[in-house]
């Protein structure tokens, strides 16, 4: 499977299905985790970007799982969640089926797509 748009797809209904074992923090209202899910993942793909877009080439794969991984990483840093509570408010509040954050995450996803078929346009 090549297509990194197939990939996110499926890394995000992954997301999904994890119900985490931990209650959400009271913190981590729906406005708040919408705002640390778009933060973070801007974040995430710029980093991806200047750091890791190679890799894509290699594993398309791993663009989702690195992704993830800093957005997450970028949440703990600057706001103290840990994924694991992090994770919870995603799935308590449905985060990736609000329509804004499914734009946003789209928009982001094409952008990496665009730069993947410039790195490898065998890829697509």
């Amino acid at each position: 499977m090549n297509d990194p748009y197939v990939s996110m797809e499926i890394f995000n209904m992954g997301i999904g299905m994890e119900q985490p074992s931990c209650e959400t923090p009271a913190a981590l209202t729906k406005e708040k985790t919408v705002e640390l899910v778009k933060a973070s993942n801007d974040f995430a793909f710029d980093k991806f970007k200047a750091d890791y877009i190679g890799e894509m080439a290699k594993d398309p794969m791993i663009a989702p799982v690195l992704i993830s991984s800093i957005a997450h990483d970028w949440v703990f840093i600057n706001h103290g969640f840990s994924e694991e509570d992090f994770k919870a408010a995603l799935f308590a509040h449905k985060i990736y089926e609000d329509p804004d954050v499914s734009q946003h995450m789209q928009q982001k996803q094409m952008e990496l797509m665009m730069i993947a078929a410039q790195q490898n346009p065998m890829m697509m």
